[in-house]
């Protein structure tokens, strides 16, 4: 690859730029952009750059620009990256060609997006269906007035079709009988179309309105029910969602899909019309992490953020859409014991929890387990795990290639985990070097920042900088 920043624009004096390490900086010192830190620090030796520096991925004002921009709004996600991350990143190294970027942990596609959009070869892998599904309709761009003729014969099928309601506990919990009719309906009518890109267009438009037509809290992640007891005592947003709900109709559902539908051909619309897009490949489900199967330094770019360990609920969160969307709960359990940071733990697992291989952290997990020694293994399980998803970025990164990797703050059983730190040490010690970690206070970024008494809040992000 070739990429601009020279080295000798890295020695400039650092002060210039008002960019100082944590450690240096005094709390009258703005916190500079990390547009410049990234660009600033690029050509200098690993040995000579402090390990924290504080940087801003939002503008000096706080504000981050247009968020709902070609179609970065196609779908919601749980803890979704902040697309000011990637964006300053692939700003910084300006480079002069495309590059093969990778995303191990592509969630909903962010990082995919951001790369398409100047012209790169993006790679995304994720274990989880959904997953895959937004990132490969978020990255493909189609002509939306081909994909708007099949509208109307959708609407038209599912309005025609009468399903037959089997008792299902775990979708009736959730839905009015005559609502989970029309999902299927509609859902029946969108496996009609025999053009794969359109199909799966439309089944992220139905994806997206599945929440909004049960009874789930539409502000909370993992589906919990609206209740009419508690009701009584909440707030007014609270009694209004459950009034909505309570009053959905069957032609409401339509609406609402109609709505999805013309909303991301709009979004679609941004993306067909983009200049240079480069190309977009999300890998099969058999493919993760730490298992790519990628060949050996195949890769000039990695830009990712791996699961909270235990912060987020990410298979749960999406549930109500796998479900109605024809995912068994087998798979959903299995997509949920292979999502990195897991609470899917068994008792034969707590009962032999493997080593990491760093002292500083077997004995943080002897602390956490005897409070709680669920969360101690899953500690253990993301440890050992992250070691062997940085020997496989050590494999598969062409030489003198960079990975930035992003990590939340967290606490598990009262005690402070950091992940970042963690990583760092697994990365150099499978050959990669540790050129900085970028720290970003998090004002919230679609994520519950606030968690259970076992957990603690996300206040920081800090993106590790490694170099092959």
């Amino acid at each position: 690859m070739t990429l601009n920043t020279s080295t000798a624009d890295a020695s400039r004096a650092v002060p210039s730029l008002g960019i100082v390490s944590r450690v240096s900086r005094q709390a009258t010192d703005p916190v500079p952009q990390a547009e410049a830190v990234i660009k600033h620090l690029f050509g200098i030796r690993s040995e000579t750059v402090p390990s924290l520096f504080d940087v801003k991925f939002r503008d000096c004002d706080g504000s981050v620009g247009r968020r709902d921009f070609a179609t970065h709004w196609i779908h919601w996600y749980p803890a979704k990256m902040f697309h000011r991350i990637p964006q300053a990143i692939l700003t910084a190294l300006s480079p002069q060609s495309p590059l093969a970027i990778l995303d191990p942990f592509c969630g909903s596609g962010t990082v995919l997006l951001e790369g398409i959009l100047r012209g790169h070869h993006v790679i995304g892998i994720d274990v989880n269906p959904i997953a895959r599904l937004i990132s490969r309709v978020k990255t493909r761009p189609l002509d939306p007035r081909h994909v708007r003729r099949h509208l109307a014969g959708v609407m038209r099928r599912a309005r025609l079709t009468t399903i037959s309601r089997r008792k299902d506990d775990a979708l009736d919990f959730w839905f009015k009988p005559r609502i989970r009719s029309t999902l299927q309906s509609l859902y029946n009518s969108i496996l009609e179309i025999e053009h794969v890109q359109c199909r799966e267009f439309f089944e992220i438009g139905f994806s997206s309105v599945i929440r909004h037509a049960s009874f789930a809290d539409p502000r909370i992640a993992p589906p919990v029910k609206l209740n009419a007891q508690r009701s009584k005592t909440a707030n007014r947003k609270y009694r209004a969602d459950l009034d909505r709900a309570s009053r959905l109709r069957v032609p409401d559902v339509y609406e609402l899909f109609d709505a999805a539908i013309k909303d991301n051909l709009r979004r679609m619309g941004e993306l067909f019309a983009s200049p240079r897009l480069g190309i977009a490949t999300v890998l099969p489900p058999v493919c993760e992490a730490a298992r790519t199967g990628l060949p050996d330094a195949s890769i000039d770019l990695v830009i990712t953020s791996p699961p909270y360990c235990g912060a987020q609920k990410y298979v749960r969160s999406l549930r109500l859409e796998m479900l109605l969307m024809g995912i068994g709960t087998a798979d959903i359990a299995c997509t949920d014991r292979r999502t990195l940071g897991t609470e899917r733990i068994t008792k034969s697992q707590v009962q032999n929890v493997s080593q990491t291989q760093f002292a500083d952290m077997d004995a943080l997990i002897d602390k956490i387990r005897w409070r709680n020694p669920v969360r101690a293994t899953m500690l253990a399980h993301y440890c050992n795990y992250l070691t062997r998803f940085a020997k496989e970025l050590a494999r598969v990164l062409k030489p003198n290639s960079n990975a930035f990797v992003t990590f939340g703050t967290d606490r598990m059983a009262g005690y402070d985990v950091r992940c970042a730190e963690i990583f760092a040490q697994t990365a150099t010690a499978a050959g990669l070097n540790h050129i900085v970690t970028l720290v970003d206070k998090i004002p919230s970024r679609g994520m519950i920042t606030k968690r259970h008494s076992t957990a603690g809040t996300i206040s920081e992000e800090h993106v590790v900088w490694v170099r092959s």
